[in-house]
């Protein structure tokens, strides 16, 4: 647009330029007019010299010869578009008028009147010549001013009638494409959906409305599915859900895409709550069903957490709206996803208590409010103590024993979980290094730590400072834990089998994809989830599931252990199906680091005092 002003500008400078000239020279037609004035001065002169009767008649000679003497210079200073006019003639006309002028002192003498009409007369026809050649040039050169002053014209209002139109179209143009960039600013060019700038302008509206809801979605282990099929299967996904949810909530205000795997709905009016609370069964439902992406059948779950504002006269600012759903969405994944909760106000209090948690978990080591307690793993038959399982426990100064529930996820979400999976390790192996015979002990590993590639070196290092057999250090996974990084998870894996340690996939059965694990990973043991174990008589399901668990295992030479074992009808179940060791309330509650010591050291005199019974002489025996 600056380019076309700028060339506009300049050609309207020179079209006025040359505007100017053709008026300059159109000026010059008065060359004509001079012609034919001093042609009619010379007639006067001429009548002047021939009617002259009296001594009073000179003075209109002398005024006569002197109006065609100023004529003969102003016509002599003129440019003349004919040759002769200036070279020839007007020599002649002076020459012929300086012949006259001294007759007139001889007026009116008989005469010479007529001398002078004789000396005037022969130029009389030339010039009447001349000066009509000089208007016929005339009159033809202001025609084709003429012509060129109106072509000019006619460019002028071309251009301008152009410019107006451009003017339009361009104006025209720039609206529509303000249109179309404040679309693409608050559309996500993935899934077509409103982007988060939409999401925050509507939310903003929506907030003092009568009536609204917002839903928050998230696609649950999207890192995982994106990093194990590749980024172009993952944005298939992303597509798909979003076309899903579109499709599942058709009335709502604005389904929108906030974040990488995060999707936003609002729903505005009376009856917003009522009609999110059907989105939100109607997308779980929708969800159950695989997605096709680039060919592959990709099984996609959501989590969804909404606040729904159904009191006309309650007025909430969007970011206490989106804050309270965000609540609910946490909530819902701490539920275990795959699953809709709505804010209920008592989870702000608890959000705040795992803030403070959260807070508090910085520096609990160095002030020493954790400690490890010590569950007995037993053998079955003989009923003595294989190992113990490791658990970490914390007692905040405030609210007192703060279950591993609680304050283990606050420590995964961020980078406490290695620290104080580290001090777990330590603080493990210096109480089992006391430990009598192969007495082994069981550490927890979370998928943060899995991640890190220096977990093997630390676990090296701290065995041989305490100098503890890998062989007793038996590491346990979840396939939660595994499918967060299956690569990494693997490195990590392998490089502690190779120090010696064994590897225990922990609860058992639970999850999605166990039979895979095994093949895929190298396992030493397999822990049964105590869920089977506590249903056992009640659900033939969960004594099938654990007889065949305890069969694979022993078929794929692993070692079984059994959690939960609360009861001898537990217990008798579990052994039963073939199961070689367990765990629980009914062998002892978890212990602390003396009471397992103490435990270890009264089994081993029990067993002292059975082989000296056994060596004693049988009336010694009786006697006993």
């Amino acid at each position: 647009m600056t380019a076309l002003l700028a060339v506009f500008a300049v050609a309207v400078s020179l079209l006025a330029a040359a505007y100017q000239q053709r008026i300059d020279e159109a000026s010059r037609y008065n060359r004509t007019f001079d012609a034919a004035q001093t042609l009619a001065e010379l007639l006067r002169l001429q009548l002047a010299f021939a009617g002259a009767r009296e001594p009073d008649d000179i003075d209109e000679i002398r005024m006569r010869a002197a109006i065609l003497e100023n004529r003969i210079g102003v016509v002599g200073n003129a440019v003349w578009p004919i040759p002769e006019m200036r070279a020839d003639f007007l020599p002649s006309l002076a020459d012929a008028l300086r012949q006259v002028t001294p007759l007139i002192d001889h007026m009116p003498e008989a005469g010479v009147g007529m001398d002078a009409v004789t000396i005037l007369k022969p130029l009389v026809q030339p010039l009447a010549r001349m000066t009509s050649r000089s208007h016929a040039i005339a009159n033809d050169e202001i025609g084709r001013t003429q012509a060129q002053l109106r072509l000019l014209f006619a460019v002028l209002c071309g251009l301008t009638v152009f410019l107006v139109l451009f003017g339009a179209a361009l104006v025209t143009f720039v609206l529509w494409q303000n249109r179309r960039l404040d679309r693409t600013a608050r559309s996500d060019a993935l899934t077509g959906l409103a982007n988060r700038l939409q999401f925050g302008f509507s939310l903003d509206r929506l907030a003092s409305a009568n009536g609204c809801a917002v839903m928050l979605i998230d696609v649950d282990h999207f890192k995982t599915l994106n990093d194990t099929n590749g980024h172009d299967i993952g944005d298939a996904v992303l597509t798909r859900v979003g076309q899903r949810l579109d499709q599942a909530a058709p009335d709502a205000l604005l389904v929108a895409r906030v974040g990488g795997d995060e999707f936003a709905i609002l729903y505005e009016g009376a009856e917003a709550a009522a009609r999110s609370r059907a989105a939100a069964t109607r997308i779980l439902e929708m969800m159950r069903q695989p997605i096709m992406a680039n060919g592959r059948c990709v099984k996609v779950s959501v989590t969804l957490g909404f606040r729904t504002v159904e009191r006309t006269g309650d007025r909430h600012t969007s970011h206490t709206l989106l804050k309270d759903a965000d609540l609910a969405l946490y909530e819902a994944k701490a539920a275990g996803r795959r699953c809709a909760t709505e804010f209920q106000p008592e989870m702000k209090k608890s959000f705040l208590e795992r803030h403070r948690l959260e807070a508090d978990l910085h520096g609990a080591i160095d002030r020493g409010e954790h400690h490890l307690q010590f569950q007995p793993v037993v053998d079955l038959r003989s009923k003595t103590t294989l190992g113990f399982e490791a658990l970490l426990r914390w007692n905040h100064p405030e609210f007192g024993f703060v279950p591993p529930s609680q304050f283990v996820p606050l420590a995964e979400e961020s980078d406490l979980i290695l620290d104080l999976g580290r001090w777990v390790l330590t603080e493990a192996i210096a109480a089992a290094r006391h430990w009598p015979g192969d007495v082994f002990v069981a550490v927890n590993i979370s998928a943060r730590q899995l991640n890190d590639a220096d977990l093997a070196i630390f676990v090296a290092k701290t065995l041989a400072e305490a100098g503890f057999p890998a062989r007793r250090l038996e590491i346990e996974v979840t396939e939660t834990a595994l499918i967060q990084n299956e690569a990494l998870a693997t490195q990590t894996l392998q490089a502690l089998r190779a120090l010696g340690c064994r590897i225990a996939l922990d609860d058992f059965g639970t999850g999605y994809a166990s039979l895979s694990y095994l093949q895929r990973f190298v396992f030493d043991k397999l822990k049964i989830d105590r869920s089977f174990v506590e249903s056992c008589r009640e659900d033939k399901n969960s004594s099938a599931i654990v007889a065949a668990v305890c069969a694979l295992a022993h078929r794929l030479q692993l070692g079984v252990v059994a959690e939960g074992i609360e009861t001898q009808e537990h217990c008798a179940f579990v052994a039963e199906a073939g199961c070689g060791a367990g765990q629980g309330y009914l062998f002892d509650r978890p212990l602390s680091r003396d009471k397992a010591l103490e435990r270890l050291l009264r089994e081993a005199e029990e067993a002292q005092w059975l082989v000296q019974a056994d060596r004693a002489p049988r009336h010694l025996v009786l006697a006993l």
